[in-house]
């Protein structure tokens, strides 16, 4: 057993609230006690075979990406610059940019070559303190490769160098850029590679519910074959326009309906009534000018998680730590709230109930801060980890 002791404050994300001067043990990958430096069960210590002096630091669960798009190839700088300079999202996709950009340069990367980029950059989320990212499919836009891009992200959650990762397909994504491809025939397509993609390794089934993208009714067909396929249904909801998605997440008792840029005070009101919760994307958000009703979801009751939503074309951002300070500073969430959202919220976004608080019997996937108090995560917008431990095992260290 490991004990991590001297820790000034534990943000425990539980009713415990902040313990300070407190202590964790550690059983192999999960917490066997935690709670204040001194109050630990002599059993216990005498099987604590190794120490760690936290010396007055801020210890964490490990925080949860539940928002990203890490398999791709290629970038497109150039459209966010034409972003910069005012362009629309429509503008930049009729320019040749946008998903359809990212499709053609990743279906010309050879398989290998893009899971040990993916690999490597996955890697990077530990150094933002995040020990779980929900990865999505969806630059390939075809069976063979949205379900070798499935395979890929399933491989990689085995390993243990990497964050913990929970699979997403996403093959609607947008339109295939192929001259012979059209949305209805599209998503009745995607609708009947769900069980394959089941098989794969996928968790979750997400669609992009959105104007120029799939349609409500569209939508509907594709995630209910992803459930009769035993997937978990997500969806893309309302962010370039309100087009319904929120209520179908609603509707289907999604597990997450993501952005929400457009969302209204009645859509908070029925997603948090179907127990969907509400995954935002600060970065995003500030990247198209439009920031969701996060007042409307949290008078509503709806649990909210946060995410990078990394992708090639609106989002480079990698550390969920710069995320919680933007959530602070942008959504006006407290920082307790923001944190909250980054680890207990992510949890209920990923349908896991093992990770995301500090408490016995829960992943022993934990974060030291280079700092004494959680307030510094709105002051250093990108709050270092000093050590990151992933089941147990130190995996970063700064």
């Amino acid at each position: 057993m490991r004990r991590l002791r001297d820790i000034g404050r534990l943000f425990t994300g539980t009713p415990a609230g902040v313990i300070e001067d407190a202590a964790v043990i550690c059983d192999g990958d999960e917490i066997a006690w935690c709670g204040k430096h001194g109050d630990e069960p002599r059993g216990l210590m005498e099987a604590v075979t190794e120490e760690h002096d936290c010396e007055g630091g801020l210890v964490t669960a490990g925080l949860i990406d539940a928002h990203t798009h890490p398999v791709y190839a290629g970038d497109r700088m150039a459209e966010v610059a034409m972003r910069s300079a005012g362009a629309s999202y429509a503008e930049v996709a009729k320019a040749g940019g946008g998903i359809r950009a990212t499709v053609a340069a990743t279906r010309a990367e050879e398989m290998g070559a893009l899971e040990q980029a993916t690999a490597h950059r996955l890697w990077s989320w530990l150094e933002g303190g995040a020990t779980t990212v929900e990865a999505k499919t969806g630059y390939h836009l075809q069976r063979e490769g949205e379900l070798e891009a499935t395979s890929l992200l399933s491989r990689l959650g085995t390993r243990k160098d990497l964050p913990r990762i929970e699979v997403t397909f996403l093959a609607a994504h947008a339109l295939p850029p192929d001259r012979w491809a059209r949305t209805s025939t599209y998503a009745k397509q995607v609708a009947e590679w769900c069980e394959d993609a089941y098989q794969a390794g996928a968790r979750f089934c997400d669609v992009f519910c959105d104007k120029g993208y799939f349609s409500v009714p569209q939508s509907r067909s594709i995630l209910k074959a992803a459930i009769q396929a035993k997937l978990i249904p997500r969806i893309h909801a309302d962010e370039l326009e309100r087009t319904g998605g929120s209520r179908l997440a609603a509707e289907l008792h999604a597990v997450s309906a993501d952005h929400l840029l457009r969302a209204n005070r009645g859509d908070a009101v029925a997603l948090a009534g179907a127990g969907v919760v509400a995954t935002l994307a600060p970065g995003t958000a500030l990247a198209i000018g439009k920031l969701p009703p996060v007042k409307e979801l949290l008078d509503a009751g709806a649990v909210i998680a946060l995410g990078t939503d990394h992708n090639p074309g609106t989002s480079g951002i990698t550390s969920m730590s710069v995320v919680v300070a933007l959530a602070v500073a942008v959504f006006k969430m407290s920082v307790e709230r923001a944190l909250l959202a980054a680890t207990l919220g992510g949890a209920f976004s990923i349908s896991r109930s093992d990770r995301g608080v500090v408490a016995p019997h829960k992943l022993a996937d934990l974060v030291l801060w280079e700092a004494e108090h959680e307030g510094a995560f709105a002051w250093a917008y990108g709050l270092k980890p000093r050590i990151v431990w992933l089941r147990g095992a130190q995996v970063f260290a700064s």
